[in-house]
């Protein structure tokens, strides 16, 4: 089994850029509907992950006891890359073994799939992978 038979290309995937101002990446974010994406870098290499979580505690402020939120002037100032998981979500690369992979998406939602260079070249999701092998049945 191939894992490219299982990948969404990065042209069918939603993701942000690791240079995008805060404000405008959770605009978007909340506009697709998802509420875990992948970031990438200029150059295209897959960087980390970020989740609506990372968003609130980036933009809010507390002392253990009231929660305040930032000023609208730190949303445009941060940086997706200020905020990202480089830990959630690792990559695979596309040579990896299928099996390896249908092991990890036990544990996220989607893998990252990069290439040789560490380039994004797409997702495989947990719902692919779980309808193929309902499918083969």
């Amino acid at each position: 089994m191939n894992v490219a038979f299982f990948l969404k290309p990065k042209s069918e995937v939603f993701y942000l850029q690791d240079s995008m101002p805060l404000a405008r990446a959770l605009h978007e974010m909340r506009r697709s509907g998802y509420t875990s994406v992948p970031v990438i870098d200029r150059e295209g290499k897959y960087v980390g992950a970020v989740n609506e979580g990372d968003f609130l505690a980036a933009l809010a402020k507390t002392d253990g006891e009231r929660f305040q939120l930032s000023a609208p002037e730190d949303a445009e100032r941060k940086r997706v890359r200020d905020i990202l998981n480089r830990e959630r979500n690792p990559s695979a690369r596309i040579d990896e073994p299928a099996e390896e992979l249908v092991s990890r998406t036990a544990g996220q939602n989607y893998v990252p799939i990069v290439d040789d260079r560490g380039v994004f070249i797409g997702i495989v999701t947990r719902r692919n992978v779980i309808r193929y092998f309902l499918e083969s049945k």
